[in-house]
Parts: C-alpha cells; sequence; structure tokens
C-alpha cells in the first residue's frame, strides 16, 4: 500500500491495486480490445486527476480501455493506457515468477522490474532452432560466471550484447529488400539505419556505447512456443498455412541502457540494473540506467495494437532549445554535428518534440508517481507519444500475408511520425514510426516477404543443423 489514489478526496489509495490490475488483466484488457469492449461507465465521483480513457474520460481503473477502432479511442486515451503498461512493466517483480508485480513494494524501489523477469529474445530464439526452455525455468548459461549466470537467467543481471535495438537480421533487410525491388524511393522507413550499429553505434558523453535489450511476456512466449516459431522450418511451414499474429495480450519491449557514471548511479535520477558486458578477459560487471524503453502491445487479428515510447529526460534536448544542462548524449559546449553517425560522443538531440497530449500526460503521470514515491526514479521518465491505428484491420488473410503490413490509410494513424532519439538516434525524420517500421518484419526464412504480425523477433530464427 505504497502509491495514492487519483482522486483529490481520497489520498492514500495505492497504486499498487492497479498495477496488480495491470498485470493480471492485461490479457482481457486486450482481449477487450481486440472484441471491440464497450467504455467503462465515469465514476459519479469527482472526476480523477489523471484521466484516461475513449471519448469518456473514466480514470485509471482496473477496467478494459476503450476499443481502439471507429474513432472511439482517443489520442490521451492511448497515452494513459500505455502509462498504464509502463508503471506495470517497471514495477519490481516478485521473486521467482517471471511476470508477477511484487504489490508490497513501492514503484521505484531497486531491484529486477515485472519485465527485465521476462525472457529475452535470444533465451527464446535459441542456435540451431532448438526448444527454448520453459517459462519459470532459470536455465544457466555455463558459459558465464556462475554468479553471474544465475542473476541472468532470472533477469536480475542484463547481458549486454547488442548495440542495436534489433537481431542482427533486421542489419540485413535493406539488402533483401533492394534484391526483391520492394525498397524503392517511395519507403520512408530507412531501414540501414534502424540498427545502429556499424559505425551508427550510439555513444554517451563518457565515450560508451548504448546497449539494447529486447523481451517479451508470457503470452508471446506462449505463442512462439506453442506453434514452434523459434524453429526457422517450422516457422516457414506455419506461414504458409496461418498468418503468424501475436494474440491479444501480447507484449514485446525493447530498452536502451546506459552504462552509468558514478555520479548518475546516486542521483536517483535512474532506473539501475547491474549489466554484463561478455569479453574474452571474462567480462565485466557494470551498473547501467535505463535511457529508452519501447513497447509493442498487440492488439491480435483485427488490430494494429498500441506502441509507445518513453525516454529519461536528462537524455538530450529538444532541437532549437537554450540547453539548460549537461545531458547524457548532449554537451552543449561541444561544436559536433548532431545526429551524426560514427562520431563518438554522440551529440543528440530530440528532433520532434512531445506530443502534446501525452506531455499533458507525463505531468500526470510524474505528479502521481511522486505522491506515492517521492525518491522514484521514474518520475524522471516521459512518453513522447503513443501510435495506433484507427482502422479495423485484417491480418488474418490473405495467406500468406506479404509486407509491409498496413494500418490503414495515413489519415487511419494517430502519428505517422513516432521516433525516440536513443533508439533511433540517426533515423530522426518526418514519417518514420515504430509501426511504420515493423511493418516490414518477416519471417527468418532467406529473402522472405511474409509478415510476421509486426514483430521483428521472428526473424531471428534458425533452422536446425
Amino acid at each position: 500500500m505504497h502509491l495514492p489514489n487519483f482522486n483529490r478526496n481520497s489520498k492514500r489509495t495505492v497504486l499498487s491495486t492497479l498495477v496488480v490490475g495491470l498485470a493480471f488483466g492485461y490479457a482481457s484488457l486486450s482481449s477487450a480490445i481486440a472484441q471491440n469492449a464497450a467504455p467503462a461507465a465515469p465514476k459519479a465521483a469527482t472526476v480523477p486527476s489523471f484521466p484516461c480513457g475513449g471519448l469518456n474520460p473514466i480514470g485509471v481503473q482496473l477496467k478494459p480501455i476503450p476499443k481502439l477502432s471507429n474513432g472511439e479511442f482517443t489520442n490521451p486515451g492511448a497515452d494513459c493506457a500505455m502509462w498504464q503498461t509502463f508503471i506495470y512493466l517497471n514495477w519490481p517483480a516478485k521473486s521467482g515468477q517471471r511476470g508477477i508485480p511484487d504489490t508490497s513494494a513501492l514503484f521505484g524501489a531497486p531491484g529486477t522490474t515485472v519485465w527485465e523477469s521476462f525472457l529475452t529474445e535470444e533465451q527464446v530464439f535459441l542456435p540451431n532452432g532448438a526448444k527454448p526452455q520453459p517459462w519459470d525455468n532459470s536455465v544457466v548459461n555455463a558459459a558465464l560466471p556462475k554468479d553471474i549466470a544465475s542473476e541472468v537467467a532470472v533477469g536480475g543481471v542484463r547481458m549486454l550484447t547488442r548495440t542495436a535495438k534489433v537481431s542482427p537480421t533486421v542489419a540485413k533487410l535493406q539488402a533483401t529488400l533492394k534484391a526483391n525491388k520492394s525498397l524503392t524511393a517511395s519507403t520512408t522507413i530507412p531501414l540501414d539505419e534502424i540498427t545502429q550499429s556499424d559505425g551508427n553505434i550510439l555513444y554517451d558523453q563518457q565515450k560508451n556505447p548504448v546497449y539494447y535489450d529486447v523481451a517479451m511476456n508470457k503470452a508471446q512466449y506462449d505463442y512462439i512456443t506453442k506453434n514452434s516459431l523459434y524453429n526457422a522450418t517450422s516457422q516457414a511451414t506455419f506461414a504458409k498455412k496461418t498468418n503468424i499474429i501475436l494474440p491479444s495480450g501480447s507484449i514485446e519491449v525493447k530498452a536502451a541502457w546506459k552504462v552509468l557514471t558514478a555520479t548518475e548511479a546516486s542521483s536517483g535520477r535512474f532506473h539501475v540494473a547491474k549489466g554484463f558486458i561478455p569479453g574474452a578477459s571474462g567480462g565485466k560487471s557494470v551498473t547501467i540506467g535505463l535511457v529508452g524503453f519501447h513497447i509493442f502491445a498487440s492488439g491480435g487479428k483485427q488490430n494494429a495494437g498500441l506502441w509507445a515510447t518513453f525516454y529519461q529526460v536528462d537524455n538530450a534536448p529538444l532541437m532549437g532549445a537554450t540547453p539548460k544542462q549537461n545531458y547524457s548524449f548532449n554537451n552543449p559546449a561541444s561544436k559536433t554535428p548532431v545526429n551524426t553517425k560514427g562520431t563518438n560522443p554522440t551529440q543528440v538531440v530530440q528532433v520532434f518534440p512531445d506530443d502534446v497530449n501525452a506531455a499533458q500526460v507525463n505531468t500526470q503521470a510524474q505528479k502521481m508517481i511522486v505522491e506515492g514515491f517521492a525518491k522514484s526514479p521514474w518520475q524522471y521518465y516521459a512518453m513522447i507519444d503513443t501510435q495506433w491505428s484507427k482502422t479495423v484491420l485484417n491480418l488474418a488473410t490473405p495467406v500468406p500475408l506479404s509486407v509491409p503490413l498496413s494500418p490503414g490509410k495515413p489519415g487511419d494513424i494517430s502519428t505517422n511520425t513516432l521516433i525516440n532519439p536513443v533508439l533511433e538516434t540517426f533515423m530522426q525524420t518526418k514519417g518514420n514510426s515504430c509501426m511504420g517500421c515493423h511493418s516490414f518484419a518477416t519471417t527468418a526464412q532467406k529473402g522472405s516477404k511474409t509478415a510476421t504480425g509486426f514483430s521483428f523477433m521472428f526473424g531471428s530464427a534458425q533452422a536446425p543443423k
């Protein structure tokens, strides 16, 4: 009982109740979205200070968010829904139970969060298409030091092997599209810039690279393992008969981590975790801070789902604004061109401001977080925007479904520009977005044009040898 209610007349009701509902009720929430659930009735009492919902704000409650289609889901409602999801994902996890929040803990208390207890892409898509571990098992990597391996297995230590937010498979995507003549001058997604690797690494002001982390919840894991989609051969066979579509309730997250200085680590302004960088000399342990966070909550076969991106407020200034401090990825005194590949450190600016609606919800959410736990580092995080489609989709037919997927006409998308400066530093141009990029996600089969329900994960599958 540690965080406040959003009603002015009841100042000490806790947010832990909210998060419990999200933890155990997200599947029903997403299912309700897919089934066009009706909005919950608003409270008769004082309007909460953290409005959430569609045409009729319903406050932060343990009830399904109104449907996404037919214009009944508003931008503020989508922003609030994804802030709620962010809170659930970053709540301290219950020890020994993947994906379950510890409701006795404060929101912002040190330790492994709910999403950090999820299985990562590397733990599910194994070499030679091997079957992944059961969800609740803690399989230890024998190649790691024993003390590190046990913590990596349960999510207590992040394995820092990626300087790209997507798998190496995606780095080859542009060449494949060119070979298939699918990439034209009108394509708005510069896929060669997605990876932030091969010279496109993002470096902080201490000249350390940013590391990326990709994980999935149990709903997504269950779908992948039930259908043997971790195996490239089985995946190709499956996709000939049935389209790969993540079910409602699936959540996929991508995180960006910065190696923290001692001052940053003790500042209280970052969600802090332990990281391990493998190396020839046995590797090294580092203290890392979360600087960027993508969420994709699938909407199932009839919806493109909800997409949102968050950032730590000390990352970089807004383009054109007068810098008021030194930032993690910007030195106001530097003459280095901004957002330029191959520079170390990288001089970053946020090209597009936070959406107006998102900015208002940010203020409300941050206020609520502080009221619940004054020292919570989550008060220093904000949402850029949420992206969603106003159109009801049909991802089930035809079979197979080819890329790029379309959420409808351009006007049917809530926003066609959604970029995170530390996840897509070098592609901050108008028309680039989460949904637009992920519409090109395909199966692992060489030269494939078969869509995978907006998820690049499936491209990491390998075939048995």
